[in-house]
């Protein structure tokens, strides 16, 4: 009689080891080419925001203004979707005149936190002009305003966290050599564009 064939456990435990290992190479080069892709998402979505708004300021002479209801309280630009925000675009992109169809844009990597505030999937606007005259005494925002220019583009990044847990944590630029999922923001600034990154730090250390 011939022997059986087959596999003996240890072979089989073998090939499911096998498997596993390249199941989770799969999944992990899959989410690292996912943060890639929405990481240039973001900068793509920058560069139109930034031209809108440049052609504004162009246009008015001054930045386009932010939606933020602690320093304006108008209904018509600082609430969307029925919410209060702060510090995204508001309308003054899109009426009267559409520099931007929609200034409304979601961050890519907060697409799927829907149970987050309306400001916290949005991209970070912030009209830095604006919020150096309302803070003069501020060690940060008269700095900010100097070396980054004008007004300046957020996103959350990856790690989906847009303060790390210490001071002005919130500045920490987004740097994909540290690993595509690392802490950091990504911003672009009017001066320098992305390029600016490295002047978040040291120099943006007062309080804000």
């Amino acid at each position: 009689m011939n022997p059986r064939s087959g596999f003996t456990l240890i072979e089989l435990l073998v090939a499911v080891g096998i498997l596993a290992i390249l199941t989770a190479i799969g999944l992990s080069n899959y989410h690292e080419a996912q943060t890639r892709a929405k990481a240039a998402r973001v900068m793509a979505d920058m560069r139109t925001i930034a031209g809108a708004l440049e052609q504004y300021r162009l246009d008015h002479n001054q930045s386009a203004r932010m939606a933020h209801f602690r320093f304006f309280s108008d209904p018509a630009f600082d609430i969307i979707n029925g919410e209060s925000v702060n510090g995204v675009l508001s309308r003054a992109l899109s009426t009267p005149v559409s520099y931007l169809s929609n200034p409304f844009i979601l961050d890519p990597f907060m697409l799927r936190l829907e149970g987050a505030a309306v400001d916290e999937r949005l991209y970070t606007y912030q009209d830095l002009d604006t919020y150096a005259v309302r803070n003069p005494e501020s060690a940060f925002w008269p700095v900010a305003r100097e070396l980054l220019g004008a007004w300046r583009l957020g996103s959350v990044g990856p790690d989906l966290t847009f303060d790390h847990g210490f001071a002005n944590s919130a500045q920490l630029p987004y740097d994909p050599t540290n690993g595509t999922i690392s802490l950091g923001n990504i911003w672009h600034v009017q001066r320098g564009g992305f390029n600016a990154a490295q002047n978040m730090q040291p120099e943006l250390l007062g309080p804000h």
